[in-house]
């Protein structure tokens, strides 16, 4: 139970408050009036998320000795995960809100609660140790929802090159010695370039990923060791 509550902990929640007081001699239709203007003034404020860098350090994450992601948007709205339980395609990762990510050896292949979510992916790009300066030319599929609940299929045309070796990143507090690779693709209409760092046991520490047009690119970093 501890434990649970210490994981829940680490988990972002974002919030967004507010607040008024209006006076008892108001009538009723200036109270509306002051209601719409404040709705009106709150939807155009950027959102406030709660940093997880300022809920957790190196500490608490060694002491909860099981994997931990960290996972950033383009907004600043970021906050960690934890291995989802059970068995399916690649390793589903849970938010306290009920968010997921699924990951396939740290390769993005889906996400929920997320908003324009990323149903499924797939791809035939080398493994890591087959990835030399200059790479053969590979597939890559992207299906996201749509709003009238359709699943729209884009296909990319893919490269990846190792771009330098022996880097050294820091992740909380610790530095992994890396690999860095680059991969770029092309669509008809878009291209993307993701980047992945890669420590000695294949793991992904840290990559920029493509997610979809409405989030852009997702930083995801691996924090346990």
């Amino acid at each position: 139970m501890e434990m649970k509550k210490f994981l829940i902990g680490f988990i972002l929640v974002s919030t967004l408050a507010s607040c008024s007081n209006t006076s008892d001699l108001e009538t009723g239709e200036m109270r509306t009036l002051q209601l719409l203007k404040k709705a009106f003034n709150e939807s155009n404020k950027p959102k406030q998320f709660i940093d997880a860098r300022n809920l957790i350090n190196r500490k608490q994450i060694d002491a909860a000795n099981i994997p931990v992601l960290f996972v950033e948007l383009r907004s600043g709205q970021n906050g960690t995960l934890t291995p989802y339980p059970g068995q399916g395609v690649g390793q589903t990762w849970l938010g306290a809100d009920g968010a997921t990510i699924t990951t396939e050896k740290g390769i993005l292949k889906a996400s929920r609660g997320m908003g324009d979510d990323l149903m499924g992916s797939s791809s035939s790009m080398p493994t890591w140790p087959k990835v030399d300066y200059k790479t053969d030319t590979y597939k890559r599929e992207f299906g996201h929802i749509t709003g009238n609940n359709k699943i729209l299929k884009r296909i990319f045309k893919c490269e990846i090159l190792k771009a330098n070796n022996g880097e050294i990143i820091e992740i909380w507090d610790i530095g992994f010695k890396v690999t860095r690779y680059e991969e770029e693709c092309f669509s008809s209409s878009l291209k993307i370039k993701n980047t992945y760092f890669v420590d000695a046991q294949n793991i992904i520490r840290r990559s920029t990923q493509y997610h979809s047009e409405t989030l852009g690119y997702v930083t995801i970093e691996r924090l346990d060791r």
